[in-house]
């Protein structure tokens, strides 16, 4: 069939897809990314040690985005049985979701089996990323597959897609050229209620844009999933004005993007536009004059940035490639029982031990009191030989004189404190044994907020990140620390929503040498690690699945495709959006704030993607050549003499169908013939098509000459 009768066949004009039913898409991709309220809240992580008493905390960019995305897939269960009982329409399933429905399902069974479930349904601090929230990208994929097989559902959109990157793109430029939108009274009377009197201050910095994502480092993830769609937007669209809205557009993302400084967003974007430069080739090709008009402009965009911001966008790219490995000389801190162990061993010793720590590194304190209740101290090496140590001239500070352990220590008593101080290389270190509540004992170190607590006893963690806690921006120690969780969570995992509880967050010492002092730390950088730990490797496993299988299938139809239609430029915006987006998980974690636009999107790329295959066939073949040329008018006539032989064939299968009556006419006419004279009458007549047989004889000698 060729690509010109299989084009006839599309539709002139398609009817308005009903908006109602594209709500829940459209929520997804441009209204939930934008909502930004303020709520106060208590987080309940007060029973942990690790965390501070101060619960009562105030969040503005997350909570409300949990909730609508819950609210919007509840109406999107009614979209579906609307479609599905009062329109009748057949629901449709391909292999390609099994995988995600898999992971759906070892969500929730993660949820309800989690020890702290609590969290995973309601969702937690800095996350609110519940397990209500994954069923809902669950059935967002569905939803947006099942929908946008339709060019006219697609339009209108993409259409509302753009409006919401119109405002968020108003938003980033104005935190990028240092006016914030909302640090002025009406934006702020925007985000906060009436009954709130004090001006909102937020600590980002100035001239880097956050939008309402939360954080700077989500721009990036924001850019790598809008700038492939707008850029395909650009050759789709008919319309001059949607042409130029739709680069616009695609300017004012890159510019922020650059502002940003996010360094995986701008490698992610870059890997995703070489990819779709690949498949769209002849695209390029033909408008190559568009093609390097743009990428003179982003790489002025960036130098440009760069050059306000110091250089800064080029330190930053070059400083994510390079680290050099650590040594940490500060081992272990134990909180005992009976006593404070410290585990130090110069980088000198270290050579001389052959990288093996032994009981002559470590220090043994004792802080106890006599019978008048002052405070004096006990100090041995592992071995039980006595640490000897001064009081300094301020009487109060005891300098250690053994050079392994070059420290300096104090008891401390305030009215929040009671304990001793002990300096290591320059960072104070606070520990009591009598500070202790009900059901505590031994000695507890303080960390962040005054918390108190025991500190962790790290068994297990990756040899090479040991050394490269400062790798990809201090990223190093929260991988090495977040793998040996997999093997602890593989089947279920700690629980959607729970990775903070999981990850050691008493790991003191390791945060200190990493550059984490006195953080909090709630996700690992990194969704894949985010997943495995906390709904399970299975979990992992059935979600990359889901996103390879796509990806294989995306290639395999955008590679061959000739972009004709406007259903195949958007898919091949969506599938490098995809790309982007997946690069940016390896050192980013999902959020509510961007996840909703991501599985939306993938959702869409499978619909084309079935779409292209089912209905569309001819996108996959060469186009006509243009009317007019010798070559098409050979193609032309060759047309036509296909379709004379087919014709001429289909009179040699009649005529010679007529034949066959003919003989078996003639047969039943003779034996007739005896009865009656109407027999005759009836012979002489069905003897009449066998007189056309010369002109049968003709047509298949015309045929032959043709």
């Amino acid at each position: 069939m060729s690509y010109n009768n299989n084009k006839r066949k599309q539709p002139q004009k398609e009817e308005k897809f009903p908006l109602g039913l594209l709500l829940p898409i459209i929520a997804f991709l441009a209204i939930i990314p934008l909502i930004t309220m303020m709520h106060n809240y208590n987080n309940n992580l007060g029973q942990f040690e690790w965390f501070t008493t101060y619960t009562d905390v105030t969040d503005f960019f997350l909570y409300f985005k949990m909730v609508w995305i819950i609210i919007t897939c509840g109406y999107l269960v009614f979209c579906l049985i609307y479609l599905f009982f009062a329109v009748e329409k057949n629901p449709i399933w391909i292999k390609q979701l099994i995988p995600i429905a898999v992971y759906c399902g070892l969500s929730l069974l993660s949820a309800i089996a989690s020890k702290y479930s609590y969290f995973s349904f309601h969702g937690i601090f800095e996350q609110f990323e519940s397990v209500w929230v994954l069923l809902g990208y669950g059935l967002m994929v569905y939803y947006s597959f099942y929908v946008m097989q339709s060019e006219s559902a697609l339009k209108r959109t993409m259409n509302w897609f753009m409006i919401g990157i119109a405002i968020m793109s108003f938003l980033g430029l104005s935190q990028a050229f240092g006016h914030d939108f909302f640090q002025t009274k009406f934006g702020q009377s925007l985000i906060k209620p009436s009954t709130y009197t004090e001006e909102l201050v937020f600590n980002f910095e100035k001239g880097r844009p956050y939008m309402t994502l939360y954080n700077p480092n989500y721009v990036g993830f924001y850019a790598a999933l809008t700038i492939p769609v707008l850029l395909t937007l650009i050759f789709a669209v008919k319309k001059l004005w949607q042409r130029i809205a739709s680069a616009v557009l695609l300017v004012a993302v890159v510019i922020i993007l650059f502002a940003s400084q996010s360094r995986a967003g701008i490698i992610a974007l870059a890997v995703s536009l070489v990819v779709m430069l690949l498949c769209m080739r002849k695209v390029f090709i033909k408008n190559w004059i568009i093609g390097a008009g743009g990428i003179v402009l982003i790489i002025a965009a960036f130098f440009a940035v760069n050059a306000m911001n110091n250089n800064v966008l080029l330190n930053r790219l070059q400083g994510m490639f390079t680290s050099e490995a650590e040594y940490y000389p500060l081992k272990e801190i134990q909180t005992n029982e009976d006593d404070v162990t410290v585990v130090y061993q110069s980088a000198d010793q270290n050579a001389a031990e052959n990288g093996k720590t032994t009981k002559n590194d470590q220090l043994v304190i004792k802080m106890l009191q006599d019978k008048n209740g002052a405070d004096y101290f006990e100090l041995t090496d592992g071995n039980g030989k006595d640490v000897a140590f001064t009081l300094a001239e301020d009487g109060v500070t005891n300098n250690i004189t053994d050079p392994r352990f070059p420290f300096t220590f104090a008891a401390v008593q305030d009215d929040s404190f009671h304990g001793f101080e002990i300096t290591i290389d320059g960072y104070a270190w606070y520990l009591s044994n009598l500070m202790n509540t009900e059901g505590q004992s031994g000695y507890y170190c303080r960390g962040g907020n005054s918390a108190m607590m025991k500190l962790a006893t790290i068994k297990d963690s990756v040899p090479y990140l040991d050394k490269h806690y400062k790798l990809a921006n201090m990223r190093g120690y929260m991988w090495d620390r977040s793998i040996p969780l997999l093997k602890k969570y593989f089947f279920l995992g700690s629980g959607p929503d729970t990775f903070i509880i999981a990850f050691p967050n008493n790991d003191l010492v390791g945060m200190y040498n990493s550059g984490h002092i006195n953080e909090l730390i709630t996700k690992p950088h990194c969704m894949y690690l985010q997943v495995g730990v906390q709904t399970g490797v299975l979990s992992l496993i059935a979600l990359l699945i889901f996103f390879g299988w796509y990806l294989i299938d995306s290639i395999r139809i955008y590679w061959r495709c000739h972009y004709s239609e406007y259903m195949t430029f958007i898919g091949v915006g969506v599938f490098g959006a995809v790309i982007g987006y997946l690069i940016l998980c390896l050192t980013n974690d999902s959020c509510v704030a961007l996840s909703p636009i991501f599985y939306t999107l993938i959702g869409i790329g499978l619909g084309i993607n079935y779409k292209l295959r089912k209905d569309m066939a001819f996108v996959f073949e060469a186009p006509a050549p243009v009317v007019g040329t010798d070559k098409a008018a050979k193609v032309k006539a060759d047309s036509n003499n296909a379709s004379d032989k087919k014709a001429a064939d289909a009179d040699t299968d009649k005529t010679g169908k007529e034949n066959a009556d003919n003989k078996n006419a003639d047969a039943s006419d003779t034996g007739k013939a005896k009865n009656n004279a109407d027999a005759k009458n009836k012979n002489t007549a069905a003897s009449k098509p066998a007189a056309k047989q010369p002109s049968n004889n003709k047509n298949k000698k015309k045929k032959k000459r043709k």
